[in-house]
């Protein structure tokens, strides 16, 4: 019998999905963004996207605007001193429809710093791409544009390299802080350097209003961290590095990275094949805090008969006691007759065994080929 159910984040997971995959989300990544973590996030975003597209100038224009988007975050972050970056999470996202890639940050501005971002940002969208050029030119020249030096330049070159405006709102939080989301539309290499009425009009305010509806909904839930993507081996480490360069608490972040490893490698291993891609397999993974528990989520597509086989092993793992759970786990590991782990359950006696409690999971009906799988577990907090 299924543990019982009592984690609002497992209620959200399967919603969660539903929505990224409506409004054509490839990757969401939610929460604090460093300078170490960024790469990491870069690496992430590129590889996945490399696998997907072969058109060589339409990846480049789509990494240097990542780049951009993500060294954005990180100045306004740094602008803002003994800002609580736990309160106030960023977002990056990157959409795909058609041929047109979106890409999306989200992060916390001084409400004092506004008008100026603002009129940068005005500036720039009213200058066609030959006054554009020129614009930079003077810019690079002068650096009148930021005081940092580096913002202004680089909301130019990011209209520059995608070949259309940029699109921008503010939603206020408080009399201190307001979040800027801005976002950028890269058209594929046929279409770059016509204008894209289409995108900077109902589709593009629609994608950046999912973007923020997406953030708001995280931020309510309270995620520590959200990845939505695709997942493969090559970007299981990469993920791993993001968890410990998130978390600040070195016995937690030990055991989170231990049950997370094991997460994802469900993922990937139940996942049904006919959805996935050459980037690897579709699903969601987040955690968030309950009280003195780190909470741990996945959710993928699975075979509808694939459903009482992950049923039956889960069931069997949680029902016997610690003891029990640990001599079968040696049992396994010293059966080299066992030609295939999967079978036998190994992966989830491991986790059961990383986690130290039984392991929550939802079978949800899609179609009637395919179920959506959700798998949630928790690590005690341990100062």
């Amino acid at each position: 019998m299924t543990p019982e159910l009592g984690s609002k984040l497992f209620d959200i997971a399967y919603p969660l999905f539903q929505r990224i995959s409506n409004d054509d989300f490839e990757y969401v990544y939610r929460g604090y963004f460093s300078h170490n973590i960024t790469k990491k996030i870069l690496f992430l975003a590129d590889t996945n996207i490399s696998k997907v597209t072969s058109q060589q100038t339409l990846q480049k224009r789509i990494y240097y605007i990542m780049v951009e988007g993500l060294q954005n975050i990180t100045r306004h972050q740094d602008e803002i001193a003994n800002l609580n970056t736990e309160k106030y999470p960023g977002i990056f996202a990157i959409q795909k429809n058609g041929e047109r890639y979106y890409i999306s940050t989200g992060n916390i501005v001084a409400n004092e710093n506004i008008p100026a971002l603002k009129e940068k940002l005005d500036t720039i969208n009213s200058l066609n791409p030959d006054e554009l050029k020129k614009f930079h030119r003077e810019m690079l020249t002068t650096g009148s544009m930021s005081d940092k030096g580096g913002a202004g330049l680089g909301l130019i070159e990011m209209s520059r390299k995608s070949g259309n405006k940029l699109l921008y709102s503010f939603e206020q939080l408080d009399n201190e802080y307001t979040y800027f989301y801005l976002q950028t539309l890269i058209p594929n290499d046929k279409n770059y350097g016509a204008t894209d009425t289409e995108g900077q009009t109902a589709k593009g305010h629609s994608s950046l209003d999912s973007v923020k509806q997406l953030h708001k909904q995280m931020n309510n839930e309270n995620l520590l961290l959200y990845f939505n993507g695709f997942f493969n081996q090559e970007n299981l480490l990469s993920l791993l590095a993001i968890i410990k360069g998130r978390m600040n608490m070195p016995l937690t972040t030990i055991k989170v990275s231990n049950v997370m490893v094991e997460m994802l490698q469900n993922i990937i291993k139940h996942g049904d094949r006919r959805t996935s891609t050459s980037a690897g397999v579709s699903g969601v993974f987040f955690m968030g805090q309950t009280g003195k528990e780190i909470m741990l989520t996945s959710g993928n597509i699975i075979k509808n008969e694939a459903k009482d086989i992950i049923s039956e092993r889960l069931e069997f793992v949680n029902g016997m006691s610690k003891d029990e759970l640990s001599d079968y786990y040696d049992d396994i590991l010293l059966d080299f007759d066992t030609a295939d782990a999967k079978k036998t359950g190994l992966g989830f006696s491991d986790l059961r065994i990383k986690s130290d409690r039984p392991l929550k999971y939802r079978f949800m009906n899609i179609n009637e080929a395919q179920q959506f799988y959700i798998l949630q577990t928790a690590v005690t907090i341990k100062n």
